[in-house]
């Protein structure tokens, strides 16, 4: 029964068949033919019984769509339900009686249960073609064991199970899955093809290669296995065969973009460039959505040379996540060397991101950093990529020098170390190890350095130059003039060499050679600022302060990071009287070198002659620390001290300073009595 929710019409009235008589006119109300509502009548002709059931049968007119209408009287009440049309007569129409409505739980018939009408077979090998196209291998081995499940005789389900397994890396799997099909189908070349695929990951490469041949022989035209064998070729490093190979696979299916990418390995392997860019390209117009051919096209590009095209590339891909690190470092390479540094940081950061354990990415990175001067975060990814691999020679150069400008001169002699056991005839490895050795005060193991860089045959003019810098510092002379002799046959106008050669000659007296030397240097590079700070130094020692500062001041404007040419200009100044100029020279001088003796003891000097006593003695006590006996230091001590009172300080200085040097102790008491200094007098004559 149906029941309408909210609805007050009342209900119909139902009359019982026993009171309808034949010829009572009734009219019956349905659809018929879904043309909406409609009414027809007619006259009650007769109660035939069906099935031992007394039913209507009456000329109202019905039709298709107007079964389970209304029949009803003249009156308006239900005499039946109108159900069919008598097909024996004309005009002859059933329907059932209005009391069986009265009647309905007594004549339900309970419904049949529900047919258990059996699943469709999925479509296995669709399915399985699909999943393989997608690259879901996953899925396609679930897929493949499922298959097995409903059809355990399936070669091919076999076969796909193997494919998912070995694509996941898991080639051991695969066997027992390929053996298992090929005993079902001996005569399956692609079971044959998958096997020798599985047995060559394995490292069975003669069963890989009999098992491949019986593919052949059993289907002679398949390009995948021609492309396989391409593909064992070139990872043999014989690219030539390959290349015979991946074109016949080519020529049986020249619509494959994998065979087009393999095409473009195997001629990047052969060194032709051009013809491996265009088997990429083709890759790519075949399959837009290859990233394997875009990665390798804009690699290529980069290393040509043309990263806005590799850059542009990149672009018609499906966004950076799809490119590899291996692509990005290219990228990055050809920016860097192009001295693009916020492109070539950009890619070498994007290298790592997509691969966090790509050592050389963070190499590159930190060369970016060290060329932009950004030590605080270079020092970080310096770490991380020597964390990946401590055998990264950039990354442990680029430390090296980072620490010594961090001071740690130590941790660079060590660094440097490191790099000429990794690279023992790389002459870079050398150098660098003879430049820190320098910092680090062992004169001795960085003519070592520079030796062994001229054993391996590469040493040039400045090696030989700074060897002989070295020797003749070290008091071996005739060995110091040999490098010198060498390097000037090389290059004679070579300004660093000459200036090397000038300051070997003025540690040796000879102070004429020493500026002739000089003035070649400066005449080859006027602005080569060593040589002007040591031509200033010579004019200092002849006396002649006043020019010397004229040329100092040109030395720092052309190099303001050169300590020993600030050292000279406060050493001018002060040799000219000009305090006030001599103090900010020196101050700028320990800020490049905290560690330059000779600015320490200028300073002392100036401040001393100020009267800045307590400068004077913290400068003086810094240089004792170090060198306990110096003698003006130890003078400059005594003056400070008597100058703040503190005699019994002034005094122990004064005793250490008569016991090494009588006749500067003596000089230094008839100054401190000249001046009044309060205990001057106290000290002891020498």
């Amino acid at each position: 029964m149906l029941a309408v929710d909210g609805l007050q019409a009342p209900s119909v009235r139902i009359r019982s068949l026993a009171t309808v008589l034949p010829g009572e006119r009734v009219h019956a109300v349905g659809n018929p033919l879904g043309f909406g509502l409609a009414v027809t009548s007619g006259l009650v002709s007769h109660f035939p019984t069906v099935d031992g059931e007394r039913l209507i049968l009456s000329s109202a007119a019905q039709s298709p769509g107007s079964s389970g209408g209304g029949l009803f009287d003249a009156e308006g009440r239900l005499v039946g339900l109108t159900t069919s049309v008598f097909s024996a007569g004309q005009n002859l129409n059933l329907a059932l009686p209005a009391d069986w409505i009265n009647e309905l739980a007594d004549r339900s018939v309970a419904p049949p249960p529900p047919s258990d009408v059996p699943a469709a077979e999925p479509q296995w090998i669709a399915d399985a073609v699909a999943l393989g196209a997608a690259a879901r291998w996953v899925e396609l081995e679930s897929h493949a064991r499922r298959w097995i499940s409903a059809q355990p005789t399936s070669a091919r389900a076999h076969q796909e199970l193997a494919r998912a397994t070995v694509r996941l890396g898991r080639p051991k799997d695969a066997e027992p899955a390929l053996r298992e099909a090929l005993r079902l189908d001996e005569h399956s070349a692609e079971s044959w093809r998958v096997l020798a695929i599985t047995l060559y990951e394995t490292g069975r490469h003669a069963e890989a290669e009999q098992a491949l041949a019986r593919a052949e022989a059993l289907q002679p035209g398949d390009a995948s296995v021609a492309a396989a064998r391409a593909h064992w070729l070139l990872k043999a490093d014989d690219a030539r065969a390959a290349l015979s190979n991946i074109e016949r696979a080519l020529a049986f299916d020249p619509f494959s973009y994998g065979y087009w990418n393999l095409l473009g390995s195997i001629r990047r392997a052969l060194g032709d460039s051009d013809a491996a860019q265009r088997a990429f390209q083709t890759a790519l117009d075949l399959n837009q959505n290859s990233e394997e051919a875009r990665n390798a096209l804009a690699r290529l590009l980069a290393e040509a040379g043309r990263a806005d095209e590799a850059h542009r590339a990149l672009a018609t891909g499906r966004g950076d996540a799809r490119t590899d690190a291996p692509t990005w470092l290219a990228l990055g390479i050809t920016d860097y060397n192009r001295q693009r540094y916020a492109a070539a940081e950009d890619a070498f950061r994007k290298a790592v991101a997509a691969d966090p354990g790509f050592a050389e990415g963070w190499e590159k990175l930190g060369m970016t950093l060290a060329r932009t001067l950004r030590d605080d975060e270079l020092a970080t990814v310096l770490e991380r990529a020597l964390e990946l691999d401590p055998t990264l020679f950039e990354a442990r150069l680029e430390r090296a020098a980072l620490r010594a400008r961090r001071g740690n001169a130590a941790g660079a002699v060590a660094d440097a170390r490191h790099l000429t056991e990794l690279a023992p005839d790389e002459p870079r490895a050398w150098r660098t190890l003879a430049i820190h050795s320098i910092t680090a005060q062992d004169l001795r193991a960085a003519a070592t350095a520079y030796r062994r860089v001229d054993a391996l045959g590469k040493a040039g003019v400045e090696d030989l130059a700074d060897l002989g810098d070295l020797l003749g510092r070290l008091g071996d002379r005739s060995e110091a003039l040999e490098a010198f002799e060498r390097a000037e046959r090389m290059d004679p106008r070579h300004s660093r060499m000459l200036a090397n050669l000038a300051g070997f000659h003025g540690r040796n007296g000879d102070l004429d050679k020493s500026l002739a030397y000089l003035d070649r240097a400066l005449a080859s590079d006027p602005r080569n600022a060593n040589a002007l700070s040591s031509k200033a130094y010579i004019l200092l020692l002849r006396g002649q302060p006043a020019a010397a500062v004229s040329i100092l001041e040109q030395a720092v404007l052309y190099d303001p990071k050169l300590a020993n040419a600030w050292i000279n200009l406060g050493h001018a100044h002060l040799r000219n009287r000009d305090v006030g100029r001599a103090i900010p020279a020196l101050e700028k001088a320990l800020a490049l070198a905290p560690q330059a003796l000779d600015a320490q003891l200028y300073l002392a000097q100036a401040y001393l002659g100020i009267r800045d006593a307590a400068k004077a003695r913290a400068y003086a006590e810094t240089i004792l620390a170090r060198q306990p006996e110096l003698p003006v230091a130890l003078g400059i001590a005594t003056l400070a001290n008597l100058m703040t009172g503190d005699s019994q300080r002034a005094a122990l200085a004064f005793a250490r300073l008569r016991t090494k040097d009588p006749k500067t102790a003596s000089n230094i008491r008839a100054q401190a009595v000249a001046a009044g200094l309060p205990g001057a007098t106290a000290l002891p004559s020498p």
